[in-house]
């Protein structure tokens, strides 16, 4: 028992362990308009943490939990716009909570891969405490490695009834293979006041 208990450890580990790439190129309509003109064509590091322990379950957070007037977070939250199903989001980003084993800062661009080969193109808008995740950091004990941040106001009926994500859209409830966080942060660029409120 106990030997099992190690390897499954061992496993776990290694599999949640971070792969760096040493760069790569973002697609122009991932980004946005305002990070296309600096990096249209130029190589961006990623590094991918493999989610060994998930399932497709994807929670929500309200935004309005976010009260720290000189945190970063909330920085973040006072450039985002609110789309028609009450995600937050920067551009065409949705703004999400994270594991600290994802590394990196608020406002950093990652990319939600999913097993099925849906990607879901986000922004870091808060950690999740470590008490409440995996050994690796990264999923919680829900199995649920991503919280968006939304609007309790306006989000969509159905998937406030539900109470995950993932139940949203089509594609959305397969689970989380990799978490691509890229060597760009929204909060590094001047984007001139606030988005716009944004409807998908």
């Amino acid at each position: 028992m106990r030997n099992k208990f190690i390897i499954t450890f061992i496993l776990a580990m290694i599999l949640s362990f971070p792969v760096t790439v040493s760069a790569t190129t973002i697609p122009v309509e991932n980004l946005t308009r305002e990070i296309n003109v600096e990096i249209n064509s130029t190589p961006i590091p990623y590094v991918d943490y493999y989610v060994s322990k998930t399932n497709g379950f994807k929670s929500y957070m309200s935004y309005k939990a976010i009260t720290k007037v000189d945190s970063p977070q909330y920085l973040l939250q006072e450039i985002c716009g609110t789309d028609a199903d009450g995600f937050r989001k920067c551009a065409d980003r949705y703004v999400i909570a994270v594991g600290s084993g994802v590394g990196g800062q608020v406002g950093d661009c990652v990319d939600l891969i999913l097993k099925n080969g849906q990607v879901i193109y986000c922004v870091i808008g808060d950690y999740k405490s470590n008490k409440y995740t995996d050994v690796a950091n990264l999923t919680g004990f829900n199995g649920c490695c991503s919280e968006f941040i939304v609007d309790p106001t306006t989000l969509r009926r159905d998937i406030k009834y539900r109470g995950n994500i993932g139940c949203g859209y089509v594609g959305w409830d397969s689970p989380v293979l990799v978490i691509r966080r890229y060597n760009i942060n929204y909060l590094m660029y001047d984007f001139g006041g606030k988005n716009e409120e944004q409807h998908s």
